[in-house]
């Protein structure tokens, strides 16, 4: 169902993408740092029935290059608008889990909305570090010991069964080609030290924020504290979940997306 393909980027590094290549409206999905798109195989099956389902192995990430280059979020915007700009995506549905719904803000921040349609928040909150102005941060990260507790391992977030498939071919994915946190720690830094509130106030697609009830991460609460940045921000909470909600619950997943996106295309 999935075709997979490689694009190079401006800065010369080889990423790897996969696409259904059918003629219906585009989803783009971008997993979060460490991640694979190959976890986001049952959510394709559910989605590819109504949508062309894309979904991007982010550099240092799955089957893409491994380089040295562009370990901020600024750069990974760069990368999903080259991408899209190389498809001629328009009325793009964006579905982003952890730092990829952050790699989706930054885009808009820096090349515009014109090409959304709609954004989805995989379990991501707009601010990770909790201070006085927001209590729903990344575990216990705070302005004091950052940036040395992001060197923690954390897991990998997932709280649910895994579909046994789907995770042997990324654990085998990942001994071939394995992801190496320590090379892409500056990433890791630069996303945890943004802020998207700004951006999110002044939204104009409509959003919805799904997070895990049961992520080790975040506390899910976050989700309704973003409702109160912008109108257009719906959140919902999915049950039995972590972290990693296109591959623990792919179906309540499809399920909450397609209500959202009926009730979007119901107001216009």
């Amino acid at each position: 169902m999935l075709q997979q393909f490689n694009f190079i980027t401006n800065d010369g590094v080889r990423l790897n993408y996969y696409d259904s290549l059918t003629d219906q409206p585009p989803i783009l999905a971008v997993p979060g740092i460490g991640g694979s798109a190959l976890m986001w195989q049952q959510c394709a099956q559910l989605f590819s029935q109504d949508f062309r389902f894309i979904v991007l192995d982010p550099r240092n990430q799955g089957k893409s290059e491994r380089t040295f280059k562009g370990q901020r979020i600024s750069r990974h915007a760069a990368d999903l608008a080259e991408l899209m700009q190389q498809l001629n995506l328009k009325s793009v549905v964006g579905i982003g889990n952890s730092m990829g719904a952050a790699n989706l803000w930054a885009t808009i921040s820096l090349f515009g909305e014109n090409r959304f349609r709609a954004l989805v928040d995989l379990d991501q909150p707009p601010k990770m570090i909790k201070d006085q102005s927001w209590q729903y941060g990344f575990k216990d990260l705070t302005w004091e010991n950052f940036p040395q507790y992001l060197k923690f391992d954390f897991g990998t977030g997932i709280y649910s069964h895994v579909d046994d498939t789907m995770f042997n071919q990324a654990k085998a994915e990942a001994q071939k080609f394995p992801y190496h946190p320590e090379d892409n720690f500056l990433c890791r830094i630069d996303h945890a030290a943004q802020d998207w509130r700004d951006v999110l106030v002044g939204l104009k697609v409509p959003m919805l924020v799904l997070a895990g009830e049961n992520s080790p991460f975040f506390d899910y609460h976050f989700a309704t504290a973003m409702t109160t940045l912008n109108s257009v921000i719906k959140a919902e909470t999915i049950p039995n979940c972590g972290h990693l909600l296109q591959a623990e619950q792919p179906q309540l997943v499809y399920q909450q997306v397609m209500s959202f996106l009926k009730k979007v295309k119901a107001n216009g």
